[in-house]
């Protein structure tokens, strides 16, 4: 009795792996076994089919990095194809060679072990090592048989020819004077040193204050100091104390800001209400800030024009 119990397990044994081995088959396309120096790349694709329900273990795929010393797995791809019968995958593993050989030396690629999952059922694939002839880059001495002068020694370095550059050295020359000439009309037009003492420009310096300091003008003290900014540069523009009597004189003198004579009179009014009336609100309601700092900008304008 026992002994037909372990016959008949035995029997389950055997026929299980001959089904495991029947749904199981490994094909492999491998580089050519020759004719490789160092730096060279060896691709060999391992063509895996398995059977329905089976599934390569993932963790059993060798990861990118360095075999040995002298060889590296430098690329590894993976594709699958389920079928309906089972499931076919294609691992490309794409190894460099870095051995420096003196001679023409056999080399040889190590094997690795594929698991295949099946429900309960695991099972291993050897993928088998891979042999290579690897030779020197060049010999490193000449052999007795080959004479003095052969194609095996250094060769001298070739003849170095000389290249006129007339024409580039040209083109640096212009666009070197192009570029002084306008950092000197940039330089003269922002009045920056030694352009510096031309006539003042009262109302670009309160138009780049007022942009400057937008973010700090906002409330009402900030409102009265924007507006004696544009008070001293209408001052300044004039030679003394401008009221709002003078604006017409002042805009006859200066015929460059005459266009802008209706925003002034708004200038000149919202000062009134914030500096004699005391009603910052109504000033900004009348002229806001955002108001100030466009006039200021279009008088700059005007006053740089003009000079």
């Amino acid at each position: 009795m026992k002994r037909a119990l372990l016959l008949s397990v035995l029997v389950g044994v055997v026929a299980s792996n001959t089904a495991w081995a029947r749904a199981t088959s490994l094909a492999i396309k491998e580089p050519r076994a020759f004719g490789y120096f160092i730096g060279d790349t060896l691709t060999r694709e391992v063509i895996l089919n398995v059977g329905e329900g089976q599934s390569l273990d993932a963790a059993s795929v060798p990861l990118q990095g360095p075999v040995n010393y002298w060889l590296e797995l430098s690329d590894v791809k993976l594709k699958t194809d389920v079928r309906g019968d089972g499931t076919t995958y294609r691992l490309s593993l794409k190894y460099q060679t870095f051995y420096a050989p003196l001679d023409p030396r056999r080399l040889v690629i190590p094997a690795l072990t594929l698991k295949v999952m099946g429900g309960k059922d695991t099972g291993e694939v050897r993928v088998p090592e891979f042999g290579f002839l690897t030779s020197p880059v060049r010999l490193l001495f000449a052999q007795s048989s080959q004479s003095s002068g052969s194609a095996v020694e250094l060769q001298p370095d070739a003849p170095v020819h000389r290249v006129t550059t007339g024409h580039e050295r040209t083109g640096m020359l212009v666009s070197g004077l192009i570029a002084l000439a306008s950092l000197i009309g940039l330089a003269w037009h922002q009045a920056w040193w030694p352009f510096r003492r031309r006539p003042s420009r009262p109302f670009t310096d309160a138009a780049r204050y007022l942009k400057a300091n937008a973010s700090r003008l906002e409330d009402a003290g900030g409102y009265r100091i924007a507006l004696l900014k544009l008070h001293r540069a209408f001052d300044i523009s004039a030679g003394k104390r401008l009221l709002s009597d003078d604006v017409g004189a002042f805009l006859s003198a200066r015929p460059e800001f005459a266009p802008y004579a209706d925003q002034v009179e708004h200038l000149f009014s919202s000062s009134r209400q914030a500096f004699f009336a005391n009603d910052d609100q109504r000033a900004q309601a009348e002229m806001p800030l955002k108001a100030l700092a466009d006039l200021s900008a279009r008088l700059g304008a005007a006053e740089r024009s003009a000079t």
